[in-house]
């Protein structure tokens, strides 16, 4: 059986994908923070610089041809704006955690699991959407491209952050929680 190196190292995108995940950290946590804070400025900032270095990166990645090259940014761009969501829903989580960090009942981490739960499925549904959409509009080749190349994006910026995350804590005594 051939040897296959990860994909993005097979597009000649590997030093493309350090950079977009170069000071990529979790973000803090701003549960009280105003839209209109520096802090929350500064995560908008940070959002827009790696949603423009994953779009460089998915475009040397797919390698599509002139005539799918429009439909795919199309389906694409709607996908991110979806995307984008999820990740927000995913920002709020690490947010809670953090600002529960040290003070983990039952409840909470329940509640977490939860949330992470759902948007794991509503990742993985959001995915079946988009792979169907781009493959109605360029081919199943391309598509199933698509969902590769998004894939291994995700799983390393997944691998980013909870890298940088504690796990949950050992199981509490609520009395020593006052």
């Amino acid at each position: 059986m051939p040897n296959h190196p990860g994909l993005l190292t097979r597009s000649g995108s590997a030093a493309l994908l350090a950079a977009l995940l170069a000071g990529c950290a979790a973000p803090k946590p701003l549960t009280s923070t105003p839209a209109d804070s520096p802090e929350a400025k500064q995560m908008e900032a940070e959002k827009a610089r790696f949603r423009s270095k994953k779009e460089a990166l998915i475009d040397k990645a797919m390698e599509l041809n002139p005539d799918e090259r429009d439909a795919f940014w199309k389906e694409y761009r709607q996908y991110e704006t979806e995307w984008q969501q999820l990740n927000d829903q995913r920002y709020q989580i690490i947010r809670d955690y953090a600002a529960y960090y040290g003070r983990m009942t039952d409840a909470v981490a329940d509640n977490l699991a939860e949330r992470v739960l759902r948007m794991r499925q509503a990742r993985n549904d959001l995915a079946r959407k988009y792979y169907r959409r781009i493959k109605k509009a360029t081919s199943a080749i391309t598509a199933a491209r698509f969902l590769q190349v998004e894939d291994e994006i995700n799983l390393l910026s997944d691998l980013k952050l909870s890298s940088e995350a504690p796990l949950f804590p050992k199981g509490m005594n609520p009395a020593e929680m006052k």
